[in-house]
């Protein structure tokens, strides 16, 4: 096989795990954080702020075939509806979700209403507990003519010929369907220099149906667990380590790390190490000016696969900027207690 049928061949294998994958399992981020109401719809208005808005950008793959990348715009923000009472309030959010995957186009584009209920548990409000559902309209397309099959290699000229026919009878190039998510968290303020944060989360737990070919297909249900500290050691440090566990379809991934934040109220530097376990190695670096927050990650491939990503994996970006039109500090106005620095 001469080099242009091998680079060939390569790419229609890939390609096909990409589309197998692509179906079966979301696409993961690893700045979570900063994808909030993506990660757990309990978290849909939980900041210290009157409302926040994001926009995050992900390419990975790069290495290996057409890079995949995932763009995500959300906001959220809090209600006090006055029937509630001071110590319950209700968080509203929305995200826009869209991925492009390899060479087959093999796309995602979501738009997800979020809704939180929060109660308190104690006189400040310092800890609470709130509950979150997500409710949205997913599409899933592909463009088969841009892909290639076993069924178009021309035995004669030893090559891979696109005017010959795939073989493949797909019912239709885009689905539609309805998703569902739901998710808990529990914050606690201990002191005002300690604060941690529980939460887990289901989504598509109404297994949706998805396929281009016509046959039963469920999607499968993504169960994440999550916590994560904030720790003030002084006045200008703040050192914030979390841990985050995904399972879907018989697959598992887990992320550790911690970022530390060093400045001021106005002005904050920040960066951070993390790790995918057994796959990638993360830094990151950041900065936050005027409630404005900048990050970048690059995900070091050290994986078993890295002879082939030559240790490339995926550069993340995220940009969020969070609006406090008011200093509250009544509980009666303001039932939920962050740390602060």
């Amino acid at each position: 096989m001469n080099k242009k049928a091998l680079k060939i061949t390569t790419i229609f294998v890939i390609t096909l795990i990409s589309i197998q994958l692509g179906i079966s399992q979301d696409v993961h981020y690893t700045q979570m954080y900063n994808t909030p109401l993506y990660i757990n719809p309990a978290l849909t208005g939980n900041h210290q702020c009157d409302f926040r808005a994001g926009v995050n950008f992900r390419q990975q793959a790069a290495s290996f075939t057409v890079p995949f990348e995932t763009y995500t715009a959300w906001g959220d923000g809090r209600l006090y509806p006055g029937f509630l009472g001071r110590r319950s309030w209700i968080g509203l959010g929305g995200n826009l979700y869209y991925d492009n995957a390899g060479d087959g186009e093999l796309k995602k584009i979501q738009g997800m209403g979020f809704f939180s209920f929060s109660q308190g548990f104690n006189s400040d409000n310092s800890l609470y507990a709130s509950l979150g559902i997500g409710l949205g309209v997913t599409n899933r397309s592909i463009d088969m003519t841009k892909l290639i099959f076993d069924n178009q290699w021309d035995p004669i000229k030893l090559e891979f010929n696109s005017a010959l026919s795939s073989g493949e009878q797909l019912t239709a190039n885009s689905v539609f369907y309805l998703d569902m998510n739901w998710g808990l968290l529990v914050h606690h303020l201990v002191t005002e220099k300690f604060q941690y944060e529980i939460g887990a989360s289901m989504s598509h737990f109404n297994r949706p149906q998805e396929s281009f070919f016509g046959e039963p297909n469920k999607v499968g249900i993504k169960y994440i667990a999550h916590g994560d500290v904030q720790w003030l050691l002084s006045k200008n440090i703040l050192f914030m380590p979390a841990v985050y566990f995904i399972y879907q379809e018989n697959v598992s991934e887990s992320m550790v790390g911690g970022n530390f934040a060093f400045g001021t109220k106005g002005v904050k530097l920040l960066a951070g190490l993390w790790t995918r376990v057994g796959r990638d190695v993360i830094p990151i670096i950041g900065l936050e000016y005027n409630y404005f927050g900048l990050q970048f990650s690059y995900d070091i491939n050290v994986s078993s696969q890295h002879a082939a990503s030559n240790y490339r994996g995926g550069f993340e970006f995220s940009l969020v900027k969070k609006f406090c039109y008011s200093t509250r500090t009544s509980t009666k106005r303001e039932p939920c207690k962050f740390l602060e620095f």
